[in-house]
């Protein structure tokens, strides 16, 4: 649990950090600008076709891309914790849910359904990879995973 507060906190400093560096850089950028509108137009179309190109270069994606391009651009788009994810469970009388999917399930250590994982001694949780993400996006494997969102 410490470690986990530890990035959070980690992570707060971090955007702190930034937000001087933002305004550091926006001060920067006032006093390098000239009041002609026809500079600062200049400058905001530079921007605007930097950022373009870099869009149009982050989602040159294909059929015909590699599997670890696809799984990037994939990443990309659904953020979240990489050390734990929850997998799609369903039991006979049609009640269904997520929980963290965990190395130590069903096997002689646990003590499902007595205990419940939350409160389980041998929690292992398994880090989310490239071969879980192959796995969730394969139709032809019945495994359906979720993601944990970093508050």
């Amino acid at each position: 649990m410490d470690n986990i507060e530890d990035k959070y906190n980690a992570a707060l400093a971090h955007i702190e950090e930034l937000k001087l560096e933002v305004t550091r850089l926006r001060s920067l950028l006032d006093e390098n600008t000239t009041s002609t509108n026809e500079q600062k137009t200049t400058y905001s179309t530079a921007l605007v076709s930097e950022s373009k190109e870099t869009t149009v270069g982050e989602t040159n994606v294909h059929q015909y891309s590699t599997v670890e391009d696809k799984l990037a651009l994939y990443k990309s788009c659904f953020r979240g914790r990489d050390d734990v994810y929850p997998i799609r469970w369903s039991n006979k009388q049609g009640k269904s849910g997520y929980s963290p999917a965990c190395a130590n399930e069903w096997t002689s250590v646990c003590e499902k359904p007595r205990v419940k994982c939350s409160v389980c001694k041998h929690q292992n949780f398994m880090p989310l990879t490239s071969e879980v993400l192959s796995a969730h996006l394969d139709a032809r494997q019945d495994r359906t995973i979720g993601i944990y969102p970093m508050l």
